[in-house]
């Protein structure tokens, strides 16, 4: 083991947890982020372009009202097939993120650092690739399932009762909130303990068991940080809006922005949108360090292993997370 190596199977509390996600990406920055640019990128990059066409084909529409008819260049057909493209592209890119930074933390656990490659990464990422898609679309399903069975029983008595149906509409709101929380760990718990997607359902429950706050604080936090430091890539966008709207106080329509400006609202959008999704590594590294503390916290797993590897020495663990 180096001595860079940042132990993933410990125990830690909230701040130790987002430190250690902190350290993780200074470490990790160079070989992580070239991984995702590498595997995610290409299809984060075109998913993104189409809805940056999209965005731009809105921005027209409102700077002219006579483009209203016909914002994207040929007709509504020209949004839907961009849309649908821009989805797709996303979909893969969103999925080839997930799989990229989970099959990074589990090679650097294998390897005891950050000497790993891209290739190695990209091996990896072949085969849980459909894995994490089956995942993503099971994850919705579920999700969709238990919206339509808490949302009935609002219909149901809201036209009985407006007061039981808002009781309902709170009831349904945390419910939902636990659950979605929870199910925040089901990717890594997939990746890490190869288990069936039922089996990692169970899985999530019984870790997230009287944790929930500390995860739900975790994911607010290191969201908070995504999007503000993706939220730097749309300055520049605001920027130029205010100065447009600056230069129109007289009430004049607006003109349609020039070529220069329009290729730096473009360029300023399509980096935006790839940032925000390259960004997301932070709540993932957050994620996965909380399951690994969990884990530690109740079966020990990090220390048991200590045990066997070395006899009779004495481990002392961490204290249990207060939060």
């Amino acid at each position: 083991m180096t001595a860079q190596y940042i132990e993933l199977h410990k125990t830690r509390d909230f701040g130790k947890k987002l430190n250690a996600t902190i350290e993780f990406i200074k470490q990790n920055f160079k070989p992580l982020f070239k991984s995702m640019l590498y595997i995610a990128g290409p299809f984060v990059t075109l998913g993104s372009l189409f809805f940056v066409q999209i965005y731009s084909g809105f921005i027209k529409m409102s700077m002219n009202p006579q483009a209203i008819n016909d914002p994207f260049g040929d007709n509504v057909a020209s949004m839907i097939i961009f849309c649908i493209a821009g989805f797709v592209f996303l979909m893969i890119g969103g999925t080839a993120i997930v799989a990229t930074v989970n099959d990074y933390i589990i090679l650097y656990e294998e390897k005891k650092g950050p000497n790993i490659t891209v290739s190695e990464v990209w091996a990896r990422v072949k085969s849980s690739f459909w894995n994490v898609l089956g995942t993503m679309v099971l994850y919705f399903l579920v999700f969709m399932a238990i919206y339509i069975a808490l949302i009935i029983p609002i219909v149901l008595f809201g036209s009985f009762s407006s007061a039981l149906a808002a009781i309902f509409v709170i009831a349904a709101v945390i419910a939902m909130m636990y659950i979605l929380v929870a199910l925040t760990l089901i990717f890594i718990v997939r990746a890490y303990e190869k288990v069936g997607f039922g089996k990692a359902l169970s899985r999530c429950f019984q870790l997230i068991k009287s944790k929930w706050w500390s995860t739900f604080g975790l994911l607010v936090v290191t969201s908070i940080i995504h999007n503000v430091i993706s939220g730097i890539f749309f300055i520049p966008w605001y920027g130029q809006m205010i100065y447009e709207m600056m230069h129109n106080i007289n009430g004049d329509p607006f003109q349609e922005p020039s070529l220069v400006m329009q290729i730096f609202n473009n360029v300023t959008l399509l980096l935006y949108f790839i940032s925000s999704y390259i960004l997301y590594c932070i709540p993932l590294i957050a994620i996965a360090f909380q399951y690994f503390n969990l884990v530690e916290m109740k079966e020990a797993r990090g220390l048991m292993s200590k045990i066997d590897s070395f006899g009779s020495e004495q481990i002392k663990p961490e204290d249990e997370e207060h939060y």
